[in-house]
């Protein structure tokens, strides 16, 4: 008999052992009090709750299954309940009644999280609060989904949990990057081919976590290049993680590994790398995964890296438009890519007072194109606008972008010789303010754009249009039409084909200010 047919035969085995011994499996509503339950009661109302996250995770529940925790409820431990739902009947993880969600509180425990699933498919969890601070570092996490020589492990939907104070291990190693908030990995794939396909993670408040905010990886190999077969059996397929607020975070707010296709959108990342050098956000063996409306600001590494994005090794196809970066460390995008990564996108997002480099050419890359995008440099800062590193090759275009410089210590960085190869197009670009020296030539224009309010501080992504351009700018128009240039500008005007394109990250017409018109700072 070869190893998977026993590994069935041994599951089968162990599904009629426990039928034989009564161990029932739950597809109906069970009810869990911390306070008032008992877990002698049946479970199924409120009245008749369970208590304990033993009673839990000693449960296979089936099908269609719900598990309700009380509000206002504590309970001390880790949450690892049995079993899978399927397509037609998930399983369902959430709270009753009214008043603060349920909290667990993983009491210091090392070696998992405080909530876990192996090998388990077909979950929504939604509404817990998950802690587990210690003053001791340690291998922890506070939401950990895993599994093992499985196969594909199909829909698991996390939404609006709260998952702070989890005391990690601070570092840049595999084991540090493995403490999270929310840690979604393959274990073992060797004799199954393991991966993870329907992943959401929406609407969950993350912070004051060591290490990780988010973290999706694969223990065995996170190297394959994408396209190859190992790469296949291992991707990650229809991630979305959106509209999520991740905070005071040791290192990166989120690495996204091995996916294809899926997208990062609407989170808002701050007081990211408060501990250690990090990105913000970050891809790693991907392949046309989108990170889009985005806002991200004080990353505060304490020396490489420290930008909002950062598509890294290995991450062709991959697209990140219509975000806000302000405030950081470094600036809108720090590449660390692969000599092979060719058809990045860079396009439609705003910098305005970042530090650092705003736009880094780091490791080598085969193609990129950053188009329509502002940056804005006030008084008081100093970036290097635009940076290469001299000893990797880069081939790039960098166009229909507004460079708007105040700061008198801004400089350039674009390399001048070494053993990399430039091969670089500038084009439709508008530089206005100061002109440090290695200003990039290229079609240009060196005069007002004519933003509405230049400088100012929105409150959000979706907020006051300052970068919008008035009537009579020179940008209206001026720049060049980019093939599949995503359909949309930064304020969501949709571009028409045919139509002629402006410089920076709005579409749409000038518009006038009236006379006295006070505008906010």
């Amino acid at each position: 008999m070869n190893r998977n047919a026993y590994v069935c035969c041994l599951a089968a085995l162990l599904f009629l052992t426990m039928m034989a011994q009564g161990a029932a499996i739950i597809t109906g509503t069970v009810y869990v009090d911390a306070r008032s339950g008992n877990d002698a009661n049946s479970g199924r109302s409120p009245k008749a709750a369970w208590k304990s996250l033993e009673k839990l995770n000693n449960t296979t529940f089936g099908p269609g299954a719900t598990i309700l925790l009380k509000a206002g409820c504590r309970w001390t431990g880790s949450l690892h309940p049995k079993g899978s739902g399927t397509a037609a009947a998930v399983i369902t993880l959430g709270m009753y009644g009214k008043g603060p969600k349920p909290l667990i509180d993983g009491g210091g425990l090392v070696g998992r999280g405080v909530l876990c699933l192996h090998n388990q498919e077909y979950w929504e969890i939604s509404h817990l609060e998950l802690v587990n601070f210690s003053p001791e570092p340690g291998d922890r996490r506070g939401v950990e989904i895993n599994a093992a020589d499985y196969g594909t492990v199909n829909h698991i939907y996390l939404r609006d949990l709260d998952i702070h104070h989890i005391s990690g291990i601070v570092g840049h190693g595999d084991k540090e990057k493995r403490t999270a908030g929310i840690h979604i990995n393959t274990l073992k794939d060797k004799v199954k081919a393991t991966r993870f396909n329907d992943i959401l993670i929406e609407g969950c408040h993350i912070h004051h976590i060591e290490n990780q905010g988010i973290a999706t990886n694969n223990d065995v190999s996170v190297s394959n290049y994408p396209g190859t077969p190992e790469w296949e059996a291992r991707k990650l397929t229809n991630l979305v993680v959106r509209n999520n607020v991740i905070h005071h975070i040791s290192k990166n707010a989120m690495i996204i590994r091995l996916t294809e296709g899926g997208v990062i959108e609407n989170n808002l990342c701050y007081e990211t790398a408060i501990a250690i050098t990090g990105n913000t956000i970050f891809s790693r063996t991907v392949k046309g995964t989108v990170f889009q409306y985005n806002e991200g600001f004080l990353n505060r590494s304490p020396d490489a890296d420290g930008s909002l994005y950062d598509p890294d090794i290995n991450s062709p196809g991959t697209i990140w438009q219509y975000s806000y970066s302000h405030d950081n460390a470094h600036g809108l995008v720090w590449f660390c890519t692969d000599k092979k990564d060719d058809s990045i996108v860079v396009r439609y997002n705003l910098s305005v007072n970042d530090r650092g480099a705003l736009v880094y050419f780091n490791y080598p890359f085969r193609g990129v194109a950053v188009y329509n995008n502002v940056f804005y440099i006030g008084r008081h800062r100093a970036p290097v606008i635009i940076r290469e590193k001299s000893t990797a090759s880069h081939t790039y275009s960098f166009e229909n972008n507004i460079i708007y410089n105040l700061g008198q210590k801004a400089v350039y960085g674009l390399a001048v010789d070494g053993k990399g190869k430039q091969e670089r197009h500038f084009g439709h670009n508008i530089f206005f303010g100061l002109h440090p020296e290695g200003e990039p030539g290229g079609t240009k224009l060196v005069t007002d754009p004519m933003f509405i309010n230049p400088g100012c501080m929105f409150p959000d992504i979706k907020g006051y249009d300052g970068y919008r351009l008035k009537a009579g700018s020179p940008a209206l128009g001026a720049g060049k039409p980019v093939p599949d240039d995503g359909g949309r500008d930064f304020y969501g005007n949709k571009l028409e084909t045919g139509a002629a394109r402006s410089i920076g990250i709005y579409e749409g017409t000038g518009i006038t200010v009236p006379a006295g018109r006070k505008l906010p700072d």
